[in-house]
């Protein structure tokens, strides 16, 4: 397995907010096989290279740029309580395709009692700020709360 020593450098929660704010900035269409380029590297426009940027890890391979995929993330991060999640920590559904598997970036609880913000990086969206129904819309049993192993704090 990959620690996270080797997977990215540590970083802070509201560099994780900020960095996720960069592609919601920038409106990111989404596309498994595209790529976004801003001050933070390049990265697949898909959910799983959207949370590489905000986790601030480096593309794999190296040359290639784009981020791990969802099972690359899992691999990088624990699984944590529901109550645990903080603005950073994303809910990550690591098995299944490549048009079942998906990650968003926590942002905090809504309101709206099971609910909470997320940035999301999805199929026929782009970039965008949502609530969701925890732990996600659809098949909540696979999805878990995960918390990147170099996140401080």
């Amino acid at each position: 397995m990959t620690s996270a020593r080797t997977a990215g450098r540590l970083i802070g929660r509201a560099e994780i907010v900020e960095r996720a704010c960069t592609w919601l900035r920038d409106s990111v269409p989404y596309g498994q096989t595209k790529f976004h380029a801003n001050e933070h590297g390049i990265y697949r426009a898909d959910c799983s290279g959207f949370v590489s940027m905000a986790w601030g890890l480096p593309g794999k391979p190296e040359d290639r740029h784009g981020g791990l995929d969802t099972r690359g993330l899992a691999g990088v991060s624990t699984v944590i309580g529901p109550d645990e999640l903080r603005a950073g920590d994303v809910v990550l559904r690591a098995d299944g395709t490549n048009l079942t598997r998906h990650v968003v970036v926590f942002a905090a609880w809504a309101e709206e009692q099971g609910r909470y913000w997320a940035y999301e990086q999805a199929g026929g969206h782009r970039t965008r700020l949502r609530v969701v129904e925890y732990p996600y819309d659809s098949a909540p049993e696979l999805y878990l709360p995960r918390r990147y192993r170099s996140v401080l704090g």
